[in-house]
């Protein structure tokens, strides 16, 4: 079918994307959202929601626009494909009119999550394998039943972002494990609705709805959204699933012990297992693999592309070609970054303690013995985030009990070379690095294929995004070098959580 193309809308954290795929999987044509947040004047600082119309408006304006971009006509669409932001949720009622759509950023509910741990901590982790609840649909649901009780009494169901989008596409209510473990609604182990668990918190969920698995067909667009989308009627709407999922699907990664790294905004690390496996200390997260026999063990590296990204406009003032010029700056100086140490953000997932930490660039001092550059800083923060990747890395391995038996890298830090060549020679081992950087949105696009019968199986759809990667060898030297650097920004990150910000 190389005359058809496979749309994939990406509800991403950082904005909204909408990639269009050709036969042979490039991206031909793209275009993106920031998102806009609303918020009530009456609501808590931190809680962000989204306008459910303007949100709405938005997906169907990329459609329309990737289409116009591409030139082609509508047609040509073979199926489109959903994935998302993890946590991000919406709330139905009865009709299907959304009481509340919000983002994974939404933090409404901290009081709330951690009134929910102080009672049934031990049971929610076993359950859904992820705490603190303030993340998560629970705790979101339970804010409503306690300060908006006229909505909450209008809630039947809660979708996931992604597949509330599929919802607005097809009209079917229904969620896909990956996407509904990551919302928290799942018992994990069974990879089914965690009903027993909302009934004993008294919070509303329709265990009714159905769990669809990736890589089939969730239904036809309808009608009304073939009108508001530019797709035609009917065309095949794919089941993908949560983000970082989707990327482990686009790197390949599926066997137990491979793992997988999708640094883009964030960076998590997650180990695909054959069962689930938790953290005594609930430090880490338990979820599904998009294959229905896999789960995957995340040991996330926290927003190590956002903190550069904040980085790099800090000290950079090119707007429009500040990350080539930081990419270069930073390439140019020597493993080590000449003493400097940057530590933005915790060095291993522990999701026991959540909070503002003190981080920062640290350099030897006086700067009159060895004045730094703003190229010294930009290659401390990107060793930052390496030194991160590893340290939860190793965290994944100690828990599961196997070295990683490979290790693919995605997402948009890729397009930063100097990253990539630093995080080989950190790993001090091979690294698999992903020809296409929007790896979630290639992930769903395999997703849609194997709906389609392009591709058999989930299997052969890993199979093939693994011919797509490049191999890259550590320098041993450096890789030598990195072993006393990264003990010392261990030891340096540990000394930071002991002083409150």
């Amino acid at each position: 079918m190389a005359d058809r193309y496979i749309l994939v809308l990406d509800a991403g954290t950082s904005a909204m994307r909408c990639h269009l795929f050709g036969a042979s999987g490039a991206s031909v044509a793209q275009e993106f959202y920031p998102w806009l947040f609303a918020q009530g004047a009456d609501a808590p600082e931190m809680a962000r929601r989204f306008d459910p119309s303007a949100t709405w408006d938005a997906a169907c304006g990329l459609m329309r626009s990737v289409l116009t971009a591409a030139r082609t006509h509508p047609r040509r669409v073979a199926a489109v494909a959903v994935t998302s932001q993890r946590q991000g949720v919406a709330f139905l009622d009865v009709q299907g009119a959304e009481v509340y759509v919000g983002p994974n950023m939404d933090l409404r509910a901290v009081f709330e999550g951690a009134a929910l741990d102080q009672d049934h901590r031990d049971e929610v982790y076993a359950t859904t394998g992820h705490l603190p609840s303030f993340f998560f649909t629970a705790a979101k649901l339970r804010w409503f039943q306690l300060h908006r009780p006229d909505a909450y009494a209008k809630i039947t169901s809660a979708l996931p972002l992604a597949d509330w989008l599929t919802f607005k596409l097809t009209g079917l209510r229904a969620s896909e494990p990956t996407l509904a473990g990551e919302a928290g609604l799942l018992h994990v182990g069974a990879r089914a609705w965690a009903s027993e668990l909302m009934a004993k918190l008294g919070l509303v969920m329709d265990a009714k709805l159905p769990m669809l698995p990736s890589g089939t067909v969730a239904g036809g667009v309808s009608a009304a959204a073939s009108r508001q989308t530019g797709i035609a009627a009917g065309t095949p709407v794919a089941v993908a699933g949560a983000d970082t999922q989707t990327g482990l699907l686009g790197l390949g990664v599926l066997q137990p012990g491979e793992a997988g790294v999708v640094a883009g905004w964030s960076a998590p690390v997650q180990m695909a297992t054959q069962k689930p496996v938790f953290s005594p200390s609930g430090a880490t997260w338990t979820g599904c693999h998009l294959s229905p026999d896999r789960w995957v063990l995340e040991s996330s590296a926290g927003d190590t592309g956002a903190a550069y990204a904040w980085l790099v406009r800090t000290l950079w003032h090119e707007p429009d070609e500040a990350f080539q010029a930081a990419d270069a700056a930073s390439g140019a100086i020597a493993p080590g970054s000449d003493g400097a140490l940057a530590v933005l953000g915790p060095p291993r997932m522990d999701m026991r303690n959540v909070g503002l930490l003190t981080g920062g660039v640290l350099f030897p001092a006086p700067v009159t013995f060895h004045e730094k550059s703003r190229g010294h800083l930009t290659r401390a923060a990107l060793e930052a985030a390496a030194y991160t990747i590893r340290a939860n890395l190793e965290q994944a391995e100690r828990l599961a009990g196997v070295r990683a038996t490979r290790v693919a890298l995605g997402g948009g830090m890729t397009k930063t070379r100097t990253f990539v060549r630093i995080l080989a020679d950190v790993l001090g081992r091979q690294v698999e690095v992903s020809a296409q950087p929007a790896v979630s949105a290639f992930g769903a696009y395999l997703c849609a294929d194997t709906a389609l019968g392009e591709l058999a199986s989930l299997d052969e759809a890993a199979a093939s995004a693994r011919k797509g990667l490049k191999p890259l060898q550590p320098d041993l030297a450096s890789a030598t070098e990195y072993e006393e650097h990264y003990q010392r920004w261990l030891e340096t990150a540990e000394k930071l959580k002991n002083i409150a910000p």
